[in-house]
């Protein structure tokens, strides 16, 4: 079994992409740290454990940083509401642990030989670890992230959200040679859910089906809107079944840098792809899905019986 600790900044897709984590059998979810990125630490936090009340989930929620590392907080509030759940209130709420994110990531990696990230915000919180306890590196296994985009950006031309948000974090992880593997937009925009889809989640997924549906309104609005069609990317999923399913996807390695640059190009991922390159690949990026076997088990995962 392999043990996950879920960085996050809830936000909708994370709460897919958490309780996708949470109803495979494969994973055991040591640690939901949160992070300040779709919105504010407080809401973050505030989602992670009204997600974790619904789930049943009894592990250790602990709150992370709440700026990041250089710039001024930027939020998606958006696409995903000024709460970060689209408005939609949760009162019923999973302990919060006293510990902080950083002292969790510490012990947990002293307790444990090798340990999973699944990281799906800003990667302000593995930054602050990775620079405080170079030592203890070598017992993440692999980081599974959402973030960047060979392609581009979507917050700007050039920055997807959570590496804009903070580049100097994401810098710091790329550079720091644990092995990683990249959800980008490559592949993220690709794995959406429609309104059929959702509906289907919430009439045939109890009271998570109804959740999921209940924050994804703002989602597909914003999407209609803006966008012009009625579809919902669920980026954050990608990094949890990168790891339960890899066969969804076709990947390449890339040496990848992070822009930290205040300008146009201020979180841009630059994947180095010249032929002639000596640089050592540094990331495994996803980039095509079976978009029709994703929906499948999505569907499958998040209404009765699918799990």
């Amino acid at each position: 079994m392999r043990k996950l600790i879920i960085d996050c900044d809830p936000g909708i897709d994370d709460a897919f992409a958490i309780a996708s984590a949470y109803l495979d059998p494969e994973f055991e979810i040591l640690a939901i740290h949160t992070v300040a990125g779709n919105v504010d630490i407080e809401n973050t936090t505030h989602n992670a454990r009204a997600l974790a009340h619904v789930l049943g989930y009894k592990g250790s929620i602990n709150r992370g940083a709440k700026a990041p590392l250089i710039y001024e907080p930027f939020s998606a509030a958006e696409v995903h509401g000024n709460n970060g759940f689209g408005g939609y209130q949760l009162t019923e709420l999973a302990p919060l642990s006293e510990e902080s994110a950083f002292d969790s990531a510490r012990r947990i990696l002293l307790e444990n030989d090798k340990i999973t990230y699944v990281a799906l915000g800003p990667l302000t919180n593995l930054a602050i670890l990775i620079k405080a306890h170079p030592e203890l590196i070598h017992k993440i296994e692999v980081i599974s992230l959402m973030g960047g985009g060979i392609k581009g950006g979507n917050t700007t031309l050039a920055g997807e959200f959570n590496f804009y948000a903070d580049p100097h974090a994401a810098h710091i992880v790329f550079e720091s040679g644990i092995p990683l593997i990249m959800a980008g937009l490559d592949v993220t925009e690709k794995a959406y859910i429609t309104t059929e889809d959702i509906n289907e989640i919430k009439t045939n997924g109890r009271q998570l089906g109804e959740l999921l549906y209940e924050i994804s309104k703002v989602s597909f609005k914003f999407s209609k809107e803006i966008l012009g069609h009625e579809r919902v990317h669920l980026h954050d999923v990608m990094s949890v079944l990168a790891l339960s399913h890899p066969d969804l996807f076709v990947t390449k390695d890339f040496h990848m840098r992070i822009s930290t640059d205040d300008n146009f190009m201020r979180g841009m991922s630059m994947a180095d792809r010249r032929p002639r390159s000596q640089e050592k690949p540094n990331v495994t990026v996803l980039t095509e899905i079976d978009r029709d076997k994703f929906r499948q088990l999505l569907l499958t995962r998040f209404t009765i019986g699918g799990h």
